[in-house]
């Protein structure tokens, strides 16, 4: 990338004001002023009534802020400490954190009371302060403060897009103790509950990867994409960078290369388009496409929050049909529903349905696994296959060698097994 070249990284620094009023107008001001080809995002009020908005700053390597030039040619004349006195001087504190330096950025802030407020008065705070009682059941007595449930947590909806089996959804019901949908289409499977207990990222086979889990909860929805059986997860949030703009316009940059280094800047210097790279190389994702779905909606990203988790996870081929009832908010079932059911149950229904159900959808069309669906489909065929186990089981036990002893018990038992596995599937198909 271009701004490689320069040695300069994004830093996100927020910014607010002590009164808790908006500070974008007046940051916007400041850094159109100082010409630095920053991004905005918008304020929140996620600490009481204190609003803050979150900057993207483009940083060098020794600490200088990137400047614009008035020929547009890109500078680092900024220092860090300067930008934070500028922002100050407008009543806003800018928590820009460079080089670990970023406690000058309260010092600001504290050397007015500092001036005004003499030393016998912030003793006599402190004395006031230590008489007083609320402050000393604060410390002794935490748990009063701590409101029932404050810790609970929320129930987030999940929907996992892999090629696992059916077998995983039923085991996961067991697990976790919620009904889980499945439903395919061709060799991808939707596997759909609500849980508030973490799904972790259990792999059976590698042919089951990717698994792109989307979790969707009221505050915020994220998606978790592992790329191997060894807990290889990435983080990605669609909505991180949604609403960033930038704060200089980049279409009026009179230099090509410098508009480019900005909207890169912009665009890339989160580094999940690296991230997305490092997914591709062990998994098929078209990296372009998924990368719309996180860079800001004003620079050329997807529009909209459902269509930018759409776009993300058709990057990796999954098929609309298993998207759209990802998204179906209803309380129907799609595909299969399994439910929760004892571990011996769980053991047990697995084995009845075979090896199908167990082998991921990429190795169906294997032939032992087209062997294994065409006996599971004609259960006589299976129960003469068991019957002709038995009789050589039979036959092993009755040789004088211990070993092959040995081995006819081992087949006696797996084809008395396979007997009540075939006699309960032959009941279940004349029912159904």
């Amino acid at each position: 990338m271009l701004q490689n070249s320069f040695g300069v990284h994004v830093s996100y620094a927020s910014v607010d004001r002590g009164d808790g009023s908006d500070p974008r107008p007046t940051a916007i001001s400041i850094l159109s002023r100082l010409r630095v080809p920053a991004g905005l995002r918008d304020a929140t009020g996620e600490w009481g009534a204190q609003q803050e908005a979150v900057l993207a700053i483009p940083v060098t390597d020794d600490g200088r802020v990137l400047t614009l030039s008035a020929d547009d040619r890109v500078e680092q004349s900024l220092t860090a400490a300067e930008l934070r006195a500028a922002f100050h001087a407008q009543q806003l504190t800018l928590w820009l954190d460079v080089d670990g330096d970023l406690d000058t950025a309260s010092d600001l802030d504290t050397v007015s009371d500092l001036d005004t407020v003499s030393d016998g008065e912030s003793a006599a705070d402190d004395d006031a302060q230590a008489a007083d009682g609320s402050v000393l059941q604060a410390d002794t007595e935490p748990e009063a403060l701590i409101e029932a449930g404050a810790f609970d947590l929320p129930t987030v909806r999940v929907s996992t897009f892999s090629h696992r089996g059916p077998a995983v959804a039923r085991i996961l019901a067991t697990a976790l103790g919620v009904p889980v949908d499945h439903c395919e289409s061709g060799d991808w499977s939707l596997q759909r509950l609500a849980t508030s207990d973490p799904t972790g990222y259990w792999v059976t086979s590698r042919a089951d990867l990717p698994l792109v889990e989307l979790n969707r909860a009221e505050s915020a929805s994220w998606f978790v994409v592992t790329t191997d059986g060894g807990g290889g997860a990435v983080p990605f949030w669609t909505d991180a960078e949604r609403d960033t703009r930038a704060v200089l316009d980049i279409d009026a940059i009179t230099v090509p290369e410098t508009a480019e280094i900005y909207r890169r800047l912009l665009t890339e210097g989160d580094g999940s388009r690296d991230e997305l790279r490092e997914v591709a190389a062990k998994v098929p994702l078209d990296v372009d496409a998924a990368h719309r779905a996180l860079i800001p909606e004003a620079l050329g990203g997807v529009i909209g929050e459902r269509a930018r988790q759409r776009a993300f996870i058709a990057a990796f081929g999954v098929p609309s049909d298993l998207i759209e009832a990802a998204f179906d908010d209803s309380a129907a079932p799609v595909g299969r529903r399994f439910v929760p059911v004892g571990w011996w149950t769980a053991m047990r229904e697995t084995a009845i349905a075979g090896w199908g159900e167990v082998t991921s959808l990429t190795r169906r069309q294997r032939p032992i696994a087209r062997l294994a669906d065409a006996v599971r489909r004609r259960p006589g065929w299976g129960l003469a296959l068991t019957v002709g186990e038995l009789a050589a089981g039979v036959w092993a036990m009755s040789r004088p060698r211990g070993a092959v002893k040995g081995v006819g018990v081992l087949l006696v038992i797996d084809a008395l097994i396979d007997a009540a596995i075939w006699v309960t599937r032959i009941r279940r198909s004349r029912r159904g």
